[in-house]
């Protein structure tokens, strides 16, 4: 750069070089106010220009790299006038991508659909008892349904979609619901009226789903149909799309715990049980496991308690007698359940004896007896039988009971709380270190159910120890998570009368949540923030939660394409004609970087139109040259402008963004820099003037 002090002071009076700063121009041009301002004030001036220069380079920087963000290229390879784009307000960008599918590729989320018909309308099915299959990739499993003579077709249908959102095996979502006009919901549905669809979320891998009839015609009554996929592009259109809130895990875990150190659980078997799934849970109740030769501490006489299923229940009695042992209580309770007599030990320890029912067992309820090891405080173990209550398949839906009557029975046995799903038994031993209980919990809940991961690993943990010191230290945690979560689906934990979790801090947690987003003012749902538009020719993740409905469009690629890289292109101009204004301001850095992503791709770039102009190198494009590149080899167009880390528009994003992390005033020669320190041009008149005790015009 040529000059020195008097051109980087005249220079920074003419800074408004392709920038509006009259302002800071103003501040350092000298007037009648300023006949008697001081050096100081003036090199103020000159500073507010300087400032003004580096805000200017910034505010272009800043425009380009939004023009940058804003350009997208179109995610399908389809013929020109086929190829789609979704594109987003700016509102939406880091909280919802959009994106097209290539055209016929597009897998359907939606997989059956019911024939249509009005919801409180006669059902038209025979009542009786239906099984049918579903199966979904390799996995199948069977459903039963049992039809009512007074069933509407609503509640036949709704039937039929809880027990295959009841499934622990398969992601397909079973919803009932209504379309007015013919192929609303899906191309392929013409029904109208109250409908059953089935429908798999786009993320899941599995994306094949067949029915069968096993007993009846159930499915076949019903007009269930499969869904074709849409062959054709994406409609144009614009969507009114909010992100509502972010599907959560269902997750729980522990404190934190020294490994090494001695468990303060009580020694002997501790319960919990692990809810999974959207739909009725299994109930149990597990007694206390019990040596079965130690005598009974309850006193002889008549004890009475009642079980219930549902609205069915029953009262029933058990008669305790004299040098009866825990075992004979337990398999005397177990009788009374179950409506079968059986023997136990009589006093005499030599024979047995009988021990009547009333002779018929609760419909829905099923009572066995399991033999358990049992630890001891003296660190061994003994053999100990427990009683299990349960509802049976097909009753999960009612409500198991069991209360006490007189005596306090199911009290001394423990049989007093409802777990609900799998019950988990960890055994403390005498000795054990939390890392023996933790492990314990990983295990023992792996062997209970496959839906959920249990883990006991290291975590690092902030520790006070030493005062006013915080020191890490490798502590250990338990976790559990629901696996493969679908939609509805949530994790419920119930500690057992120990309060193993509540020692544990396992007895807080996330039950799970479903993901939602609402488009043009209908919600919808998602277990894992991917949703589908337009029978999948539109795939959505959502990333954020919006403040409120902003719009989303489906477009012509080469429309958006067009209008989006103009807009880059204009910015990028604008930058270049900018630094080459003030040349002699700025260093030759910002140029250089941003022109390196043009020269690294300049053979696609010449290829497709684009021409370099005048000094400053600014950049021009041809519009049919580019369009016949687009349509002839839209591939090496993509690969040219964005489809690779050093291709135009990733390069240029990369650059823009490190200038802009370096800060604009960075980039000002060090002359430019130091001009607020220069003192400003001062006339004889000047420095005449300030000798005088009085100015000479007053």
């Amino acid at each position: 750069m040529a000059g020195g002090v008097s051109d980087i002071y005249f220079t920074s009076l003419r800074l408004a070089k392709g920038e509006s700063v009259a302002e800071a121009a103003a501040a350092s041009r000298p007037g009648r106010a300023a006949a008697t301002a001081s050096p100081g004030d003036a090199s103020a001036g000159n500073e507010a220009g300087v400032s003004a220069l580096a805000a200017g380079l910034d505010a272009r920087l800043a425009r380009f790299e939004t023009a940058l963000a804003r350009f997208v290229w179109p995610s399908d390879a389809s013929p020109l006038f086929n190829a789609r784009l979704a594109l987003h307000d700016d509102g939406l960008t880091g909280r919802l991508d959009a994106a097209t599918v290539d055209a016929g590729t597009a897998v359907n989320p939606n997989k059956f659909f019911s024939t249509g018909k009005s919801g409180i309308a006669a059902s038209g099915v025979d009542a009786g008892a239906y099984r049918f299959s579903v199966q979904q990739g390799s996995v199948s499993e069977d459903f039963s349904v049992t039809v009512g003579a007074h069933d509407t077709w609503r509640t036949v249908l709704g039937k039929v979609a809880d027990a295959i959102n009841g499934s622990e095996n398969l992601s397909v979502r079973a919803t009932v619901t209504r379309q007015q006009q013919p192929f609303t919901l899906d191309p392929s549905l013409a029904a109208t009226g109250t409908v059953l669809a089935l429908s798999v979320n786009r993320a899941r891998l599995a994306q094949d789903v067949s029915l069968a009839d096993a007993k009846g015609d159930l499915l076949e009554t019903l007009g269930m149909r499969a869904a074709a996929n849409v062959a054709a592009p994406a409609e144009q259109a614009v969507y009114e799309t909010s992100v509502d809130r972010l599907a959560q895990p269902a997750f729980v875990h522990s404190s934190s715990f020294d490994p090494g150190a001695a468990a303060t659980a009580a020694v002997g078997l501790h319960r919990f049980s692990v809810a999974t799934g959207s739909g009725a849970q299994r109930t149990s109740y597990v007694s206390t496991a019990l040596d079965p030769d130690m005598a009974t501490t309850l006193a002889p006489g008549k004890y009475t308690f009642t079980a219930s299923v549902g609205d069915a229940s029953r009262e029933l009695a058990v008669t305790v007698k004299s040098g009866w042992t825990w075992g004979s209580v337990l398999a005397a309770v177990n009788a009374q359940l179950n409506g079968q007599p059986t023997g136990v030990w009589a006093a005499d320890g030599q024979s047995t004896e009988l021990v009547g029912t009333s002779g018929y067992s609760l419909p829905g309820l099923t009572s066995s007896l399991h033999a358990v090891t049992l630890p001891t405080a003296d660190g061994k173990t003994v053999s100990a039988r427990e009683l299990a209550v349960t509802t049976e398949a097909g009753f999960t839906d009612q409500p198991l009971r069991l209360a006490d009557g007189s005596g306090g029975l199911l009290a001394a046995l423990g049989l007093t709380t409802a777990y609900a799903g799998r019950v988990v038994s960890v055994p403390v031993a005498a000795g054990d270190t939390w890392k023996d209980v933790l492990g314990a919990v990983q295990s023992e809940t792996a062997l209970s159910t496959a839906r959920v991961a249990a883990a006991a690993q290291e975590a690092t943990v902030p520790s006070y120890a030493v005062p006013g010191m915080r020191l890490p230290t490798r502590d250990l945690v338990a976790s559990l998570t629901l696996l493969n979560r679908r939609l509805g689906e949530s994790m419920a934990l119930t500690d057992g009368p120990s309060g193993l979790l509540e020692t544990l801090g396992m007895n807080v947690g996330l039950p799970g949540q479903d993901g939602q987003i609402t488009v043009n003012g209908k919600a919808q749902a998602s277990e894992n923030d991917a949703y589908s538009l337009q029978s999948g020719r539109v795939a959505l993740a959502a990333r954020a939660e919006t403040d409120g409905a902003l719009p989303l469009a489906v477009t012509r690629s080469m429309d958006a394409v067009s209008s989006r890289l103009d807009a880059v292109v204009d910015a990028y101009n604008d930058l270049r004609k900018y630094l080459s204004a003030n040349a002699d301001v700025f260093s030759g850095t910002p140029a250089a970087s941003l022109a390196q992503p043009v020269d690294a791709n300049w053979d696609g770039l010449a290829a497709m139109g684009f021409a370099k102009i005048g000094k400053a190198d600014l950049l021009w494009v041809s519009s049919s040259d580019f369009w016949r590149a687009f349509y002839n080899d839209a591939a090496r167009t993509g690969q040219t402008l964005a489809g690779a880390q050093e291709s135009l528009v990733p390069a240029w994003k990369r650059a823009a963004a490190n200038l802009r992390a370096a800060g604009a005033s960075r980039f000002l020669t060090p002359e430019t820099t130091h001009l607020g320190r220069v003192a400003v041009r001062r006339t004889a008149a000047d420095l005449e003037r300030t000798n005088w005790l009085v100015d000479g015009r007053v």
